[in-house]
């Protein structure tokens, strides 16, 4: 459906515009107004082709239906980021509207909780970059056969502007970051506390860094990270690079490119929540990674559902021909973590072994190591 809706739109785009995927199932494109360009032209032609689409799934016919937000610079915005955030609370304006139909920003009618909770997002991630609080923590990942410890996760947490003793977990941010160009600053931030962080504790293991889909499209993003690495002596095996399967199969020969750069800069790469939402395995053959991690809905009841134990066995087995490490997230007791020992997986994460955590023993452990006198 996504394709078909690409192919449908891109062909009403001009050369001169940038049509490009936001995520999920949300485009955007950048036009150029002219004065004597009528600003109804377009966003009609996208709203009639959308719902002219002959879908058909299972036997049965499907409408696709299209709500569009139109912001104007410089009436609505300045930069980027405020004619994007525009643009969505005028696409929402419009699903208000019964759907299938288009909108431009009106800021009388921005006033519904929704809109005002985004633009809050917006400025909170904004003065979080500013003001430098965004926190990490870490999670470990544990070799199956004897628990030691084999790497840690970086996971983000944000200090509130408003409140610094309140925390906000990722998954209340990130989605409006993704929005922007917020999510390939925070990446940036991330990487760069986490290399000090393996600078700060020479005897560290790995730390694995989730990279955001959005930055497949950030070109000098891995130069900034071979950069970092050189300019602190880090050697770059200590960085593990995380990416979701989701992002990087929709956009495959964007990750294949930025894939190799990171392995240019001497880092390996880790495809996470693999198996989510794919009935074929045949794009491993294009993206070389080195660390498979199971998706958790593979392993939350794995004990006690077949299925799954049928599925994760496959997926070793895929990853066992083809050479690669697989890891087992949300391990959450002691008989997952067995099966999973049987099953022949390699690596484990989750709360039955260690929650996260800003100090985690690893650290706390080093640094205590580094504060004995002699």
């Amino acid at each position: 459906m996504l394709l078909r809706t690409a192919s449908e739109v891109s062909a009403l785009v001009r050369g001169v515009e940038m049509f490009a995927r936001l995520g999920g199932d949300e485009f955007a494109i950048l036009t150029m107004l002219n004065p004597d360009d009528n600003l109804e032209a377009l966003p009609n032609r996208i709203v009639s082709s959308i719902s002219s689409i002959p879908f058909h799934f299972r036997g049965t016919n499907l409408r696709l239906m299209v709500s569009i937000g139109v912001a104007v610079y410089p009436e609505h915005g300045e930069n980027a980021e405020d004619l994007v955030a525009h643009a969505d609370a005028a696409m929402y304006q419009a699903k208000k509207q019964g759907k299938n139909t288009w909108a431009v920003y009106n800021p009388a009618l921005d006033k519904s909780e929704l809109m005002v909770e985004r633009m809050s997002w917006s400025r909170r991630i904004g003065l979080t970059l500013e003001q430098d609080l965004l926190e990490l923590h870490f999670q470990g990942i544990y070799e199956t056969c004897d628990r030691q410890l084999s790497h840690l996760e970086v996971l983000v947490r944000m200090r509130d502007p408003a409140d610094s003793s309140q925390m906000i977990m990722p998954g209340a941010f990130i989605p409006f970051a993704e929005k922007t160009a917020q999510i390939v600053k925070i990446d940036r931030t991330v990487i760069a506390k986490s290399i000090a962080i393996l600078v700060q504790y020479p005897d560290l293991p790995a730390l694995a860094v989730n990279i955001s889909g959005r930055s497949f499209d950030e070109p000098s993003l891995p130069g900034y990270i071979y950069d970092q690495l050189q300019k602190h002596a880090v050697d770059p095996a200590r960085l593990i690079i995380e990416l979701t399967e989701t992002e990087t199969v929709s956009d495959l020969q964007d990750a294949q490119r930025f894939i190799e750069a990171i392995h240019r800069a001497g880092c390996r790469i880790c495809l996470d929540d693999f198996g989510s939402g794919f009935s074929t395995f045949t794009y491993l053959k294009h993206l070389n990674v080195e660390i498979l991690k199971i998706d958790g809905i593979f392993i939350s009841d794995l004990v006690g559902n077949h299925e799954n134990q049928v599925f994760v066995k496959a997926m070793v087995s895929i990853a066992q021909g083809l050479g690669k490490s697989v890891v087992a997230e949300f391990v959450e007791n002691a008989q997952t973590l067995q099966l999973l020992k049987n099953l022949g997986v390699q690596y484990v994460q989750g709360y039955y072994l260690d929650k996260p955590k800003k100090d985690h023993p690893a650290l706390m452990a080093l640094g205590s190591s580094a504060e004995k006198p002699g």
